[in-house]
């Protein structure tokens, strides 16, 4: 394999390792954000717009968690 797509494939799984781990600290604090706002709300209306949020934040996060995680194993298979 040419040296410049072996340098392309360790830059990607690199840029993709950072973005999972970014992506678990941003995702239990958006989360916890939305749960205490939530907590804290004074009506009901906005107590289910921060449980919806919250329910989006994790189905994001565990996304790009996944994501991430599986295109750095496909592109580790190309090593």
């Amino acid at each position: 394999m040419p040296a410049f797509v072996n340098q392309l494939i360790s830059f990607l799984q690199s840029a993709l390792t950072w973005v999972v781990a970014l992506a678990i600290p941003a995702t239990a604090l958006t989360a916890g954000y939305h749960a205490l706002m939530r907590a804290t709300a004074q009506d009901e209306m906005t107590a289910l717009q921060h449980s919806r949020a919250l329910k989006n934040a994790l189905v994001y996060g565990v996304v790009v968690i996944l994501a991430g995680s599986i295109t750095n194993a496909v592109l580790g298979a190309f090593r």
